[in-house]
């Protein structure tokens, strides 16, 4: 099992539309992922552990099966996907795919 890690950075003067991301952007995502989607976690921050702000606005946790599978949709999707990001939010994402190893 693998994961793509896609995290929004709590810049100042960041905006993110939860609404749209919850119901248009992660449906959209993962219809284009088709069978190698298995679920999606959308989690908004809150604080760091001492109470300051918040690192990220919002991280989103996509799992997958094949890295190969997602790199292949990424290529044929890639340019409609970041052309949403505009939609709802200003911030540029960071990426990462991991490994599950627990859980």
């Amino acid at each position: 099992m693998h994961c793509l890690f896609v995290a929004y950075p709590n810049n100042e003067g960041g905006t993110f539309d939860f609404t749209y991301y919850l119901e248009k952007h992660i449906p959209m995502v993962s219809d284009m992922l088709g069978d190698n989607f298995v679920k999606a976690e959308v989690r908004k921050g809150l604080a760091s552990g001492d109470g300051s702000a918040a690192p990220f606005l919002c991280v989103a946790n996509i799992w997958i099966k094949s890295i190969d599978s997602l790199q292949a949709s990424l290529r044929k999707h890639g340019q409609a996907i970041n052309e949403d990001i505009p939609r709802y939010t200003n911030i540029a994402p960071l990426l990462q795919v991991d490994e599950v190893i627990s859980g």
